[in-house]
């Protein structure tokens, strides 16, 4: 038992210490986990024990459950999603079987003797997208909810499913009797799980009843039908996402999600070691990106999606997928490939993060420099993300219309009246408030193509009201980019490096979050006891 709890305890350190440094170094934390993982190889611990082999199952489940709390099912019908997922993935299998064919022909690194089907397989593998590493970036750039970051989560969705069906199907055994009532069970359970929702008012309640909809009405109920408990996690969570509440669940359940999936990707870390000739055929699938991107650049485009729609959604997508490795590891265990494979598509994949992960935090001044460029893709139709491109005689703007931005937006009217815009990148925000009589339109901010080609000849303030700094800070970037001396703007900030950032960006009036909101907690309070004397004299 002591051995166990040792071996947890030593890949938690591990984990904590490999993240924080991959923090310092500006990567992904998740990349220091993957370096965390082959460290514990190396120095011999080549399992985690109990704990990490269970949290890492579960985090992948808790991951899709969260997807499904926020995905928009409709998206899922539009053509920009299953047409430009589809047509990916049938020409990235052909790309990636024919590379790997080619070069098991000419025997590239002991990779002779791999059949067509083995080729196929890998190629299949080395289709998908990360969910986690995609979901990661869009949450730290604050763009989860925007029209570029719901098609990447359509995309990776409809990967998602082929991957799973395909798990479901390839393990030679159907589904039981009992998926014929998942139907009805769904049904029922869904008006269950919204009632408990409803009345659930505590966080710690809150928190159970997430994992208790997510492994329990989800992943148990599936595997119980013979289906995998994956896929059960997801369409609970899709059921449950149109009720006001899910995104108070999505964000309970957020630290939990990370945590577990610390244990996912040291588990990929501990699958083993390369040797010189595994390092070779993993750095020329890490090679091969540009072309994953590349075909999603001009799937997209050719789609009438804008450039920059595309050019986002491609940094997102353009990795190896956590899926690709259970791929290979069922072409493994049905005797398709050797377990070296298994290694070579663990590096790739820690490869394409290394990649990508400086181009995705850098995605939106890329785009600014190489515009130019990226634009000429553009065709000349009508684009479905097209923003607007007149705000009228408004004199102030207001991005983002959360908590903060509605109580901006309702104190700014009572003394400019109509005057006053919102813009969100939200359509069911968007589509919501407009339905109140909300002045407000859809748009993505931190475009800079959006400010350098909106009409706002009477704009005297922009207000920045985004829940997240990252939005706020890119928006005042794009801001800067097209200057509007009449324009003054304001955004908030809650620690002095953030403040710092945002006044560096052209913000003009940075506001203190816990300072501001202490003095005018203050205030409230005086005036109140201040009233109440008055009162009391009255009487």
């Amino acid at each position: 038992m002591f051995e166990i709890w040792s071996i947890d305890a030593i890949w938690i350190s591990v984990a904590f210490f490999f993240g924080l440094l991959a923090k310092k170094v500006n990567l992904p934390p998740l990349i220091g986990y993957l370096a965390g993982g082959f460290f514990l190889n190396f120095i011999g611990i080549a399992e985690g024990g109990t704990a990490l082999h269970v949290i890492s199952e579960l985090g992948i489940m808790l991951l899709l459950f969260t997807i499904g709390l926020k995905l928009d099912v409709k998206s899922l019908l539009s053509k920009d999603i299953w047409l430009s997922a589809g047509l990916h993935m049938v020409l990235s299998i052909l790309a990636f079987s024919a590379l790997v064919f080619i070069l098991s022909f000419f025997g590239l690194s002991g990779m002779g003797g791999l059949s067509i089907g083995s080729a196929m397989i890998i190629g299949f593998a080395l289709s998908f997208s990360s969910t986690v590493f995609a979901v990661k970036i869009l949450e730290e750039r604050g763009e989860i909810t925007s029209y570029h970051g719901n098609l990447s989560i359509g995309i990776l969705i409809f990967q998602d499913i082929v991957a799973v069906v395909y798990l479901t199907f390839s393990k030679g055994v159907l589904p039981n009797l009992w998926a014929l009532g998942l139907p009805i069970y769904l049904l029922l359970i869904r008006y269950v799980l919204v009632w408990f929702l409803r009345l659930l008012d505590k966080n710690e309640l809150l928190t159970l009843f997430g994992f208790l909809s997510a492994f329990v009405a989800g992943a148990f109920a599936f595997e119980f039908s013979g289906i995998k408990p994956d896929l059960g996690a997801l369409v609970i969570g899709m059921l449950l996402g149109s009720h006001p509440r899910s995104k108070v669940l999505a964000k309970q359940m957020l630290g939990f999600k990370d945590f577990f999936l610390i244990a996912f990707f040291l588990n990929i870390g501990l699958s083993g070691l390369p040797d010189i000739n595994m390092l070779v055929v993993a750095l020329l699938f890490a090679m091969a990106i540009p072309l994953k991107g590349g075909l999603f650049m001009l799937i997209l485009t050719r789609l009438n999606l804008r450039a920059r729609t595309a050019w986002l959604v491609t940094l997102s997508l353009s990795n190896y997928s956590e899926f690709g490795l259970i791929i290979a590891a069922l072409g493994y265990k049905n005797g398709m490939l050797d377990e070296k494979w298994l290694i070579i598509i663990a590096l790739a994949l820690s490869f394409s993060y290394l990649l990508v992960s400086p181009l995705n935090a850098h995605a939106h001044s890329l785009y600014q420099k190489f515009s130019d460029i990226l634009m000429k893709l553009n065709t000349k139709t009508d684009h479905p993300d097209d923003q607007p491109l007149d705000l009228g005689d408004a004199r102030v703007v207001i991005c983002g219309m959360g908590h903060v931005g509605r109580a901006a937006y309702h104190q700014l009217t009572k003394k400019y009246g109509n005057k006053v815009i919102a813009i969100d990148y939200d359509r069911m925000v968007v589509s919501s408030l407009s339905k109140t009589n909300k002045n407000i339109v859809w748009g993505d901010t931190t475009d800079f193509n959006f400010w350098r080609n909106v009409n706002m000849p009477d704009a005297e303030l922009i207000m920045m009201t985004m829940h997240d700094f990252a939005s706020n800070n890119n928006t005042a970037l794009a801001l800067q980019k097209c200057s509007n001396t009449k324009v003054k703007i304001s955004a908030p900030g809650y620690t002095p490096e953030e403040h710092s950032s945002l006044k560096d960006s052209g913000v003009d009036y940075v506001y203190n979050y816990y300072s501001r909101a202490g003095s005018e907690f203050a205030t409230g309070f005086l005036n109140f006891l201040e009233n109440r004397e008055n009162e009391d004299m009255e009487t």
